[in-house]
C-alpha cells in the first residue's frame, strides 16, 4: 500500500515494523499484570502495523480505512476489526493534542501500546531527516526542521504526559539519548561538508 500511494520511507512498512516491533516489547512487559491483553494482541499488532496507511497525508483517509477493512475482514473477527479501526483513527499525534484519548473501555492499554510505540518511533532523528528530504528540502533546512520539530516537540513527550506505561516513560529516554548522538553526528557532517 505504501508504494501505491506514494507513502514516503518516513512513514512507509519500514516505519510500520518499527512501530509494531516496540508494540510487541511493551505488549509483553504489560501481559504479566494484564492478561486480558493476550485476548487483544491481534487488535495491538494489526493496528500497529496498518496505522500508518490511511494517513491524510497521503490517502483520504475513509479511502484507507476501507481497504484495511477488506484485507482485514476474513482475517479478524468483527470486534477486533472495530477496534483495530478506532486505535488507526485516533493515535496520531494531532488528534490526539486536538480531542485527546478517546474511552476505549476495555482496550485502552492496547490503544496507549500502539499509539505509544508510534511516538517511540519519532525518536530518530534519521527519520525526521528524510521526511524533510522526502519534501525537497535541503540538507541543512531538513537538519534545522528536524531540530526544531524535537525541540518543540518529541523531547517534550513526557513532559506533555503522552507516555502512559512505564515501558514507554523508560524507553524514551534510552531513545533521546540515540536522537542526541544522531544530532550530534548530523552536526558533525554538516560543520564537515560546508567546506565542499
Amino acid at each position: 500500500m505504501s508504494s501505491k500511494y506514494n507513502i514516503d520511507s518516513s512513514h512507509s512498512e519500514g516505519h510500520s515494523m518499527n512501530v509494531l516491533h516496540f508494540a510487541d516489547e511493551n505488549y509483553f512487559s504489560q501481559l504479566y499484570f494484564n492478561p486480558y491483553l493476550e485476548k487483544q494482541k491481534n487488535v495491538i499488532y494489526c493496528a500497529a502495523i496498518l496505522h500508518d496507511m490511511c494517513d491524510k497525508k497521503y490517502i483520504d483517509e475513509e479511502k484507507g480505512m476501507k481497504e484495511i477493512e477488506y484485507f482485514l475482514e476474513d482475517k479478524i473477527t468483527p470486534e477486533e476489526l472495530f477496534y483495530t479501526k478506532k486505535i488507526i483513527e485516533t493515535i496520531s499525534y494531532s488528534t490526539v493534542k486536538k480531542n485527546g484519548y478517546p474511552d476505549l473501555g476495555e482496550y485502552q492499554l492496547a490503544y496507549n501500546i500502539v499509539r505509544e510505540a508510534d511516538l517511540l518511533t519519532s525518536y530518530d532523528f534519521d527519520r525526521t531527516m528524510i521526511y524533510n528530504l522526502n519534501r525537497g528540502n535541503s540538507l541543512i533546512s531538513s537538519y534545522t526542521n528536524s531540530l526544531k520539530l524535537f525541540e518543540d516537540r518529541v523531547f517534550n513527550y513526557n513532559k506533555d504526559n503522552l507516555f502512559i506505561t512505564e515501558f514507554a516513560k523508560q524507553k524514551s529516554y534510552t531513545l533521546t539519548v540515540n536522537a542526541l548522538k544522531q544530532m550530534a553526528s548530523w552536526d558533525r557532517i554538516l560543520l564537515n561538508t560546508r567546506k565542499l
